[in-house]
């Protein structure tokens, strides 16, 4: 039985993952387009977060630490690299049934833009930017 489910489980994620980057990517017309939208999306993206973290490292680094404690900022690249395993790791998972077949890039490239656009959001919170 679970023979049967998993691989109809992957297929919708699948699905489900085209359908989200095709709303990203209105003018799309093939899989080539769908992948280069999405590739341009998650650079915009990558930029972004690169310019928080940065922005973050400076600001904690401009304020000190507590006594006897780390760094802020050296908190936040721990975190970072935390981060980045986990991104990678999960979409490895949540891309695992589309391995091999056409549409993998694109559908393990527009993961990579929702925990990258997910985790832009919580760096702004982190910073207190809109």
């Amino acid at each position: 039985m679970y023979r049967l489910i998993y691989p109809c489980i992957g297929a919708f994620m699948a699905l489900t993952s085209t359908v989200q980057a095709s709303n990203l990517c209105p003018g799309a017309n093939t899989e080539t387009q769908m992948l280069e939208c999405m590739q341009q999306s998650l650079k915009k993206s990558d930029r972004q977060l690169n310019e928080l973290y940065q922005a973050l490292v400076a600001r904690f680094k401009a304020e000190g630490s507590a006594p006897g404690q780390p760094t802020q900022d050296l908190a936040l690249k721990k975190a970072q690299r935390a981060w980045i395993a986990f991104r990678d790791a999960s979409c490895e998972l949540e891309t695992y049934e589309s391995v091999g077949g056409s549409g993998f890039a694109t559908i393990h490239t527009h993961c990579l833009l929702k925990q990258t656009q997910a985790r832009v959001q919580y760096l702004k919170r982190v910073t207190g930017m809109p």
